[in-house]
């Protein structure tokens, strides 16, 4: 068993692939399973039931990010080979490229499908106006959640637990020029994702 958790690709390891790829996936689940509780009651006909909806929203939201996040993996390859020739082609491992290009494109369909089936939600239950700012409103935060994970190595209990310090580090970046170049290039790039796979879908 020792064994198993040792193996890695790059120094990568190996166990951290499903667990990942489940983290990705629960957003998705959580918001198949709210759209089929709700079905087609508006916001009005949920009664006693609204504060259940937020909580599971927030829940949604908490998760949301590490569907984005799966885009991020493909760092791994950063010096992943010490043999090139001349045309940049790594004589022993290319196939890595392969894998982490694979493992990081799962994070398109459920990044796509999470936002865009609690967009649903919202059209169904809210109206178009609340679904229209949901995916405007969201992605900004998931980068900055991105970001937390990337450069500071939070996780999403922290929010629970280091909420102050969480706070103090996303000051930095908007105040610091490289870390807000990031932010806005890694917004604007998920933007593109949901908003032309969205466009590809419905075509």
């Amino acid at each position: 068993m020792e064994a198993l958790l040792q193996l890695n690709i790059h120094g990568y390891n190996l166990i951290m692939v499903p667990w990942n790829i489940f983290l990705a996936l629960i957003p998705c689940i959580v918001a198949y399973y709210m759209t089929k509780g709700v079905g087609k009651r508006g916001w009005e006909k949920l009664g006693n039931q609204k504060i259940a909806f937020v909580l599971l929203f927030l829940f949604w939201l908490f998760f949301f990010p590490n569907t984005a996040y799966l885009f991020m993996i493909v760092r791994h390859l950063v010096n992943y080979c010490d043999d090139f020739d001349k045309y940049r082609v790594c004589l022993d491992g290319s196939w890595k490229v392969m894998f982490f290009f694979v493992y990081a494109a799962i994070g398109i369909p459920t990044f796509y499908y999470a936002l865009n089936k609690m967009e649903k939600l919202f059209r169904s239950m809210c109206g178009k106006a609340y679904a229209t700012a949901l995916p405007i409103f969201v992605i900004p935060i998931t980068t900055i959640a991105v970001m937390f994970g990337l450069y500071s190595r939070y996780n999403s209990w922290d929010v629970l637990f280091r909420p102050t310090e969480l706070l103090k580090t996303v000051t930095t970046y908007f105040t610091e020029i490289h870390l807000l170049t990031d932010f806005i290039v890694i917004t604007v790039i998920l933007y593109l994702i949901y908003y032309v796979t969205r466009g590809l879908s419905s075509s």
